[in-house]
């Protein structure tokens, strides 16, 4: 069900994220496998800085290394900053979580440096560090006040997609903030927003008739197994709860096949101890053991009986379908035939 109600949405989403971490692992193995030199010449600054400071750590006076170091360090840092550039000119709140990013990756760039053994070079080393403590801390701010307000925002244009998108938002906020404001609360009005609720119920033909208590037996199946995040299944009906979609178990067909019986019969002997006897000589006197007493030995006979063994067979078939019903539209959005067969065994043995 959690496949149908979601194919346009979900599944179309998870096959972008896909495609978009194999692209991205893809990226990752190719850089893995560059030389610092071949990722400077293909633009993988940062990963010519990670490859060239591992091998200076080695050895400092390492020429070349140092070389690749300077270019890709001065220009990851320019290229970061004009970008920064840019999206201050355009001046879009919702820029903010890159900013920030940006701002992390020019720190995290510049400690991989400062931590280097001194760098024995030819020539003079010149690397202009960036101070960005005050702005990673005002990206950080400006970014979780953008994500609350949009999220904030969607919540009140309401729609599940809606909401689902403004839990999104305040989730990046936990990202920054463990505690802003009453995101907490936030999260929890969007889930609850966002959620699909499912209704499974029972329905039968008029001429079929049921025990009961069979109805109440089928509620009390668990469905927990099967919610997902966004999907909620129940099998009673309260009236807190808004039912977005009904699956309707529409039993139409029951069948129960006459009791069958089968025997079979078949012989059982068994050789056991009957009392005991005195052993005796050949003179037909009892005999003695080493102290004088009469000797005794077991006396057995053989026993035998008439087992029937009887075998009682039954089978129940119960066929109908599921019809999927979209409570907003009042329309029927699937239905899937349904088939299944119960077989019942039981047996009981007589012995004549």
């Amino acid at each position: 069900l959690a496949y149908f109600l979601n194919t346009h949405i979900i599944n179309k989403a998870y096959s972008m994220k896909y495609k978009l971490l194999l692209y991205f692992l893809i990226a990752l193995f190719i850089q893995g496998c560059m030389s610092s030199d071949k990722a400077l010449r293909n633009g993988y600054y940062d990963t010519a800085i990670a490859k060239a400071a591992k091998k200076l750590r080695k050895n400092p006076g390492k020429q070349n290394q140092i070389s690749v170091l300077e270019e890709a360090f001065k220009k990851a840092q320019q290229i970061d900053l004009d970008r920064i550039a840019f999206i201050q000119k355009e001046g879009q709140p919702s820029q903010w979580d890159e900013v920030h990013a940006i701002y992390s990756r020019i720190k995290n760039r510049q400690e991989i440096v400062k931590r280097l053994p001194t760098l024995r070079a030819d020539h003079a080393i010149n690397f202009n560090y960036i101070n960005v403590d005050d702005e990673l801390i005002q990206s950080k701010q400006k970014a979780a006040e953008y994500f609350y307000a949009h999220g904030v925002s969607l919540l009140q244009q309401g729609g599940k997609m809606n909401a689902r998108n403004a839990f999104s938002e305040f989730e990046k906020i936990k990202g920054y903030y463990s505690n802003f404001k009453d995101v907490d609360i936030q999260l929890a009005k969007a889930h609850e927003a966002g959620m699909t609720n499912i209704l499974f119920a029972m329905k039968k033909a008029d001429y079929i008739t049921l025990p009961p208590a069979f109805e109440q037996e089928l509620t009390k199946i668990s469905v927990q197994d099967l919610n997902q995040q966004w999907i909620r299944y129940f099998t009673t009906d309260t009236k807190e709860v808004s039912y977005d979609y009904t699956v309707y178990t529409n039993i139409k067909q029951i069948e129960v096949s006459p009791e069958r019986s089968n025997s079979k019969q078949y012989s059982e002997s068994k050789k056991i101890q009957d009392g005991w006897e005195y052993e005796l000589d050949s003179k037909g006197n009892v005999k003695k053991d080493s102290l004088g007493n009469d000797i005794k030995k077991p006396k057995y006979k053989t026993i035998s009986c008439t087992v029937v063994e009887t075998f009682l067979t039954k089978s129940v078939r119960v066929a109908g379908s599921l019809d999927y019903v979209n409570n907003q539209t009042k329309q029927l959005y699937k239905t899937d035939n349904l088939a299944a067969d119960s077989f019942f065994e039981d047996g009981f043995v007589t012995v004549v």
